[in-house]
């Protein structure tokens, strides 16, 4: 299998918080202060969804939920597929499990795809997520 694995960049990263804050605001509608309608502020939606944001969080559950798919599945061919061919010269480029397993080792999970299988443990690790900051 030669697929390509898609790693998020900081730029990426970036983009994404970036519609997020642009989402956030009509997801969670206004409310009345004083008897005026008013937007709410970045604080208030911080409060509501967490102040790590969705990027890191969603590719973490993803990657749970694609590990425990069958064996066929094709979004876990993907993510467990090995490019074929000769490697490019310089730097190996980052593949997106890298970045699940630097983020669930920030959280004291050493071996994630075991962990995935069991739901509820999995689930533990993504509460812990949602609280840790700068993941």
């Amino acid at each position: 299998m030669g697929q390509k694995k898609w790693v998020l960049s900081k730029q990426d990263e970036h983009r994404l918080s970036i519609l997020e804050h642009k989402i956030l605001p009509r997801i969670y509608g206004p409310v009345i202060d004083g008897g005026r309608w008013r937007i709410k502020t970045n604080q208030e939606l911080y409060q509501l969804c967490g102040e790590n944001g969705i990027v890191k969080f969603c590719k973490l559950r993803w990657a749970g939920h694609v590990i425990r798919q069958d064996d066929n599945d094709l979004s876990r061919r993907v993510l467990l597929s090995e490019p074929g061919g000769k490697r490019p010269r310089g730097r190996p480029r980052l593949h997106w499990e890298d970045g699940v397993k630097e983020d669930a080792a920030k959280l004291g999970c050493r071996n994630w795809t075991v962990v995935t299988l069991n739901r509820e443990g999995w689930r533990k690790y993504l509460k812990e997520a949602k609280a840790y900051p700068r993941l």
